[in-house]
């Protein structure tokens, strides 16, 4: 059990990913557009974040991706992928709930009622594909309750997907445009072809009876679909649209290879500008970080480089109408090599640096069956690097009731003065958080 351990699922995940998208568009679209969209998959920031994140996220696109790869080959007369709708769905439940149920199959219907009326949402139903989800989902789920009972109900399901949908979790609050935005960074600099590709899908092609002439069509409406679902949820959180990605690849991808020249001025304007913002945004940073304890900032340079490189030449593009996806991609293996060398363990250390230092203290100081303590505190890194179980109070009401094992406490700076009252000492203290032992 290591970090390299937790974070691998990802990894492979991300790989799988790209490869299915390549194969899927390259079917459909040939091999120029299918690179251009593993191209924009690979290198944008959803893609380095979320295949090195010791998350499910990408397992779950990956999931959802085979699923609705499966059912789109399906009405394209290879009619046993309809299997994979169900079986991929099945894992995609497993692996994050009923979102791996509503993704694959919302946007199936969806697209078979645009695309052909009711009498087409027919095809997707399969007693077979039943029984298939059934057989591979169903076990945990029914183990999980015999064991757990009420509160798997009330955790699993009530507050981590109706509660988490219709109301604010953990603090993660955004507006309405929330995912407009993540989309823009997350996707830079592709997403300025999305437009581009968003105008193909609904081309003189998606009139046409044959379901192979409708990919672009396929595509936006998965996209759309998981857009609209979590831009009215009320928690948000940069991942929970990774879903929409490989959909957003496609239709960049279609852009990309689009030759209307009035459409590249856009894409390349708006990069161009994008791209001066962001690396005078770098510049500024430089100064505020020192006020968070980081001090090599010298990369911040590199990152100032290759945004101005990019903005000139992309500038350049709207000038001459030249085809400059190439450079682009030069540039951003530049901006996301500094990114993964530099500023995600500058970003990872300040915020788990402090836990992690605490949870490797709890390890050390705990034995066997020991608990540790977190006070308001709702984060899985403790346990995974102290190695021991968490007990969570969300009230100083409720600390008398520990056990005498329980010793050690994690919480947030502002609790402090709550805890030294309630019988715990303060061992140690940063910007925000602490760590006390029971007197």
């Amino acid at each position: 059990i290591n970090e390299f351990a937790a974070r691998f699922p990802s990894a492979i995940s991300g790989i799988l990913l790209c490869i299915t998208v390549f194969l899927f568009v390259r079917y459909f679209h040939g091999e120029r557009v299918a690179f251009y969209a593993a191209i924009s998959l690979v290198l944008s920031i959803y893609f380095l974040v979320y295949s090195h994140a010791a998350v499910t996220d990408m397992t779950l696109t990956l999931l959802i991706t085979l699923s609705l790869f499966s059912f789109y080959l399906s009405i394209n007369g290879r009619e046993g992928y309809l299997y994979g709708l169900y079986v991929f769905s099945a894992l995609a439940f497993l692996t994050k709930g009923l979102i791996g149920i509503v993704f694959p199959f919302g946007v199936a219907i969806v697209y078979l009622f645009i695309a052909e009326g009711l009498a087409g949402i027919k095809k997707i139903f399969s007693l077979k594909g039943v029984l298939l989800f059934l057989v591979i989902s169903m076990p945990w789920y029914i183990a999980q309750l015999a064991i757990n009972g009420q509160e798997f109900i009330e955790q699993f399901l009530i507050k981590h997907h109706f509660r988490r949908y219709t109301g604010v979790i953990s603090g993660h609050r955004g507006p309405f445009y929330y995912y407009i935005l993540a989309l823009i960074i997350g996707m830079f600099p592709w997403i300025a072809f999305l437009p581009a590709g968003l105008r193909n899908a609904f081309n003189k092609n998606t009139e046409l009876q044959t379901h192979k002439s409708k990919p672009n069509l396929f595509a936006f409406i998965w996209f759309a679909f998981v857009f609209v679902f979590f831009s009215f949820s009320t928690t948000k959180l940069p991942n929970y649209i990774l879903p929409a990605i490989p959909a957003a690849s496609m239709l960049i991808a279609n852009g990309l290879n689009d030759q209307n020249g009035r459409w590249r001025i856009y894409s390349h304007g708006f990069i161009a500008l994008l791209s001066v913002l962001i690396c005078i945004a770098f510049i500024v940073s430089k100064t505020y970080l020192k006020n968070f304890g980081v001090y090599d900032t010298n990369w911040i340079i590199l990152i100032a480089i290759a945004m101005l490189l990019m903005s000139v030449t992309a500038f350049y593009a709207t000038v001459t109408k030249k085809v400059i996806h190439g450079l682009l991609s030069v540039f951003m293996i530049a901006f996301l090599s500094v990114l993964s060398i530099k500023a995600l363990p500058v970003a990872s250390n300040y915020l788990q640096g402090t836990l992690y230092r605490y949870s490797l203290y709890v390890k050390e100081r705990l034995q066997g069956n020991e608990r540790i303590i977190t006070y308001k505190i709702n984060n899985p890194s403790i346990v995974f690097y102290s190695g021991h179980r968490v007990i969570r109070i969300d009230n100083v009401n409720e600390l008398p009731l520990l056990k005498d094992g329980d010793r050690l406490l994690i919480a947030k700076t502002k609790d402090i003065e709550v805890l030294k009252g309630s019988g715990f000492n303060l061992l140690e203290k940063d910007r925000d958080y602490a760590i006390f032992e029971r007197k």
